[in-house]
């Protein structure tokens, strides 16, 4: 067994710290490729598996299930998302208030976790920011210390003279998938109909 630096070593690379893929240099806009990745078909297949409603699946067996079929953003004004452990019980829900999707902007009043699965957040992001027609996305009344801070991880911006965040729907859309991924979540993605 090799340790990581012999293994740099004998491949003839170098490792620095100041050397970090994706984390320097000048942002470039999402393409529409990254904002509707193509779902393997073994993806298809585990979600066709779920549960009704199953948007999302992490490592452990935890999922988010959203009311009304997956893409039915108006299902969200009278139930929320909720949580499920491998074994179907309720972990709590992810509220979401004041969904309008207009032609222009998506926004929202209010995501809260009301359950103790973290990320979800992220979750909630990812699901609206795919599931929206317009083009920005704007989350209204942000309290800058909690919320406000994890919308500013996806790119988004606070708008001058409010507490609202926004940001082109397709760039947060991105973002938020890539750290759903990084917390282990399997996503669901309606881009190839399921």
């Amino acid at each position: 067994m090799s340790m990581h630096g012999d293994d740099v070593h004998r491949r003839g690379g170098t490792r620095s710290a100041f050397r970090v893929p994706g984390r320097f240099g000048t942002r470039r806009p999402a393409t529409a490729s990254e904002a509707t990745p193509e779902v393997a078909p073994a993806d298809r297949v585990f979600f066709e598996q779920q549960p009704p409603g199953t948007v999302a699946v992490r490592h452990d067996g935890v999922r988010l299930a959203v009311p009304g079929a997956p893409g039915d953003l108006c299902a969200l004004d009278n139930e929320n998302p909720e949580f499920f452990d491998r074994r179907g019980r309720s972990l709590g829900q992810l509220e979401i208030q004041g969904v309008a999707d207009t032609p222009l902007t998506c926004s929202l009043f209010a995501i809260s976790n009301l359950s103790k699965v973290r990320g979800g957040a992220y979750l909630a992001v990812w699901y609206l920011t795919r599931h929206a027609i317009a083009p920005s996305f704007e989350v209204q009344s942000v309290n800058p210390d909690t919320l406000g801070r994890l919308l500013k991880r996806l790119g988004m911006k606070l708008i001058p003279a409010t507490k609202n965040m926004s940001g082109a729907t397709t760039e947060v859309c991105v973002a938020a998938r890539k750290k759903c991924q990084r917390h282990h979540w399997r996503l669901r993605d309606a881009a190839a109909g399921i």
